[in-house]
């Protein structure tokens, strides 16, 4: 099944949560690298292969994409790349 997009929560109920702007560095080559890429536009390129109404719901292609950026460009396993992420 295609990936749904999270909801926009209320920003208000986060008054007290860190965001992740204030924790990374956003001169990190791979923040800047995810404001270059346009996650619309590859959503709907990778919307197509996604069955509608057939499986569980699948991960979001922004994630998965960045996994296998990650995994190819440090040369990673499946495991390691994941273990990362978590």
């Amino acid at each position: 099944m295609k990936p749904t997009k999270p909801p926009i929560k209320n920003k208000q109920g986060d008054l007290f949560r860190s965001q992740l702007e204030t924790i990374i560095s956003q001169n990190h080559s791979l923040v800047k690298l995810s404001r270059a890429v346009d996650w619309d536009a590859l959503d709907k390129k990778l919307g197509v292969t996604f069955c509608e109404n057939n499986g569980r719901p699948g991960l979001s292609n922004r994630l998965m994409t960045a996994l296998h950026y990650l995994k190819f460009t440090y040369n990673l396993g499946d495991e390691a790349v994941v273990k990362g992420w978590v």
